[in-house]
């Protein structure tokens, strides 16, 4: 089920571990994608080259590969792909985010319904082993395009106030975030990579839970296309 009249903005650089699953869960649920890739030195390029040729004939794609430029540079992008989107409402998919393909189909049910500003859902923090996870945190996701950007690395600071009156939740929509897992062969290339993956915030307080991640996101079982796969993923994957 399309969901209706939202462009997905996927904004990446070396993501090449996480994706392939990112992208093919999101396949047949928007009908227009706006990706940058700014600068990555890995197989990112060819990952969204292969996405692109076998959804084109679904989805509209605007797709920009940028050089790098530094984060504190970087507030333009996320403003631009929100004009480049030509749509109401956008996602947010960052290429370290993958929903099990249910989620979407919430999307338009739950989301669409009571949007505001902000549509809200639930982010489960995978370790870096993906055998555990973090408590939940809320994650803002889906926007009214009028939810424009300030800021650095690459628009941090939402202009219209994030609160309660602005926003609608849906529990039920999980994100699985791989910000801990690793994410490329280059990471190392990225600027602030490193740095970002030392923030609380993709470390929640509190008591980790064991998951079993190819139960839950069944997408993980087996590499897409040839493409590399962590190798924590492997692992699991040669264990399944």
């Amino acid at each position: 089920m399309i969901i209706t009249n939202t462009a997905a903005v996927v904004l990446v650089m070396n993501d090449e571990y996480w994706l392939p699953y990112a992208l093919e869960a999101s396949r047949g649920f928007f009908d227009r994608y706006v990706i940058y890739d700014v600068g990555s030195t890995d197989n990112t390029p060819n990952i969204i080259d292969w996405f692109v040729e076998t959804q084109k004939a679904a989805s509209q794609f605007y797709v920009r590969k940028l050089p790098l430029v530094p984060p504190a540079a970087q507030g333009c992008f996320r403003n631009s792909m929100i004009a480049e989107g030509l749509s109401d409402y956008y996602f947010i998919l960052d290429g370290d985010e993958v929903y099990n393909p249910s989620s979407y189909n919430l999307i338009n049910n739950h989301l669409m319904l009571s949007i505001k500003i902000y549509g809200v859902v639930s982010r489960r923090e995978i370790t870096s082993d993906l055998k555990s996870i973090y408590p939940r945190k809320n994650h803002h996701r889906l926007y009214a395009k009028e939810a424009i950007w300030k800021g650095p690395h690459p628009g941090e600071a939402p202009v219209i106030e994030q609160k309660p009156s602005t926003e609608a939740y849906s529990p039920d929509i999980i994100c699985y975030h791989f910000h801990n897992a690793e994410r490329s062969s280059r990471s190392k290339d990225v600027p602030k990579r490193e740095e970002r993956l030392m923030k609380p915030t993709y470390r929640p307080q509190g008591e980790l839970m064991p998951i079993n991640l190819l139960e839950e996101l069944p997408l993980l079982q087996k590499p897409i296309n040839g493409f590399a796969v962590a190798p924590a993923l492997a692992k699991l994957q040669d264990a399944n």
